[in-house]
């Protein structure tokens, strides 16, 4: 018989073992360590398996002279991983400028403010009667996995929904996807589009790279997919509460709920973030050469206690301000008021429908076919975006051609070692459950 402090300890393990998705249509969602923990994290969900049928279609509806992202590496390191000037994944003027149709949405028109909620679904429930209760509106960027890991996540998702707020995409693993490889960043897209559309049948139409790691290769299959990538100027801070600040704003020492929801008030007050000032914006009347902005996309979280806390304060400080809150689509610079989700007919739709879930041996084979021309309502490729519709569902119209591709299953040892994680974690589970069981019999 063991001691009750073994069996605490028996107890501990079992609660720390990640099991499998409930899901099981989905790659596991069980969290592994990594062999090289990356600049942000040292265990995480499994990369997704490459699919070759996704990474061909969306190469079907590539313009490739206005679009070469095929031709494009991932960015060399960590250091190239997030939105940061003079790094060679900022692409200087590409970063929301006119010139480029496949830039991000980085700030609101003057007057409005986007709140946005990162990372859930987690604690979405309390954001969302925050929301009500200060009469706001906000943009939530779910993360796939966190999406399909549990029932109640899924719920959230059909609640916000309901509730009439924006739903968009936040990826599958929160990766730093401007480093991933082509193929993954396309099924990380995918799998994030598919954990949604299960639930509300939408497609999201807006996209955000976490922590802002994006290229012209990750926008250009952006743009091919119809999708529009966000940024923000705005940065709450409260993913980094108990650590140190970091460089480039106003708070020393150790981030807290309290001087976190300061520095938003702060950020308000003088028109500009420190570390998130350098989007085309007003030149400041105090010579600094700083950025200023007339209105803003705010960057706080939905994963801690933390986060709520920070929510319940800065939301009704958004509201007293005077200034209107809105969603993210509204303040897209590119496509004005285009809709929170691609129009059913539109390309990217219309192949989703397709997807059998779970994926078998047959999807990680090589694909040799071809896709029909772009229908009506798809992707843009050759040009400006026309946005047909400012409501929920509408139209963005489209040109494009057929593409004939051969590409090959080139993460076919990302989906063994995924499974092999899965099995693991499951076995692991099973075994100390059943030694728990036998103690009592």
């Amino acid at each position: 018989m063991l001691s009750l402090t073994a069996l605490s300890t028996l107890i501990t393990m079992v609660m720390a073992v990640d099991p499998p998705c409930p899901d099981n249509r989905y790659p596991s969602c069980t969290v592994v360590p990594l062999t090289t923990p990356d600049a942000y994290a040292t265990q995480r969900v499994p990369p997704p398996p490459a699919v070759p049928k996704w990474t061909a279609f969306v190469a079907s509806l590539t313009d490739t002279t206005a679009y070469p992202w095929q031709d494009l590496a991932p960015m060399p390191g960590p250091d190239d991983g997030g939105a940061e000037p003079g790094k060679a994944n900022a692409k200087g003027a590409a970063w929301g400028s006119l010139q480029n149709e496949a830039t991000e949405v980085y700030a609101c028109p003057k007057g409005q403010w986007a709140l946005t909620f990162d990372d859930g679904p987690v604690y979405t429930d309390r954001t969302l009667a925050t929301l009500k209760a200060n009469k706001a509106n906000g943009t939530f960027f779910l993360i796939g996995a966190d999406v399909v890991n549990n029932q109640t996540h899924s719920q959230f998702v059909q609640d916000i929904f309901n509730a009439g707020h924006q739903i968009a995409l936040h990826s599958w693993t929160h990766r730093q996807i401007s480093l991933q490889p082509t193929d993954q960043v396309i099924s990380e897209l995918f799998l994030n589009i598919l954990s949604i559309y299960k639930i509300i049948g939408k497609v999201p139409r807006y996209y955000r790279p976490a922590y802002s790691a994006i290229d012209d290769r990750v926008r250009f299959i952006l743009k091919a997919m119809g999708l529009r990538p966000v940024i923000w100027n705005i940065e709450s801070n409260d993913a980094g509460i108990g650590s140190a600040a970091p460089a480039g704003i106003e708070i020393t020492g150790t981030l807290t709920v309290d001087n976190v929801i300061q520095h938003v008030k702060n950020d308000f007050a003088q028109k500009y973030d420190g570390r998130w000032n350098y989007f085309p914006g007003n030149n400041a009347t105090d010579g600094s050469g700083k950025a200023t902005y007339d209105g803003f996309i705010s960057l706080e979280h939905d994963i801690t206690e933390d986060d709520v806390a920070v929510a319940q304060q800065v939301v009704p400080f958004v509201v007293g301000t005077g200034y209107q809150t809105v969603y993210v689509n509204q303040c897209d610079q590119i496509m004005p008021n285009a809709s929170f989700y691609l129009d059913d007919s539109s390309a990217l739709v219309q192949f989703i429908k397709t997807i059998n879930l779970p994926l078998t041996d047959a999807d990680f084979a090589p694909f040799t076919g071809s896709f029909p021309p772009i229908p009506a309502g798809g992707a843009s490729v050759t040009g400006a975006v026309s946005t047909a519709s400012s409501s929920p569902g509408g139209n963005a119209t489209a040109t494009g051609g057929s593409a004939s591709v051969v590409t090959t299953a080139a993460a076919a040892t990302a989906t063994t070692s995924a499974k092999s994680a899965a099995e693991g974690a499951s076995s692991i589970l099973s075994a100390v459950v059943g030694a728990l069981v036998a103690l009592f019999l």
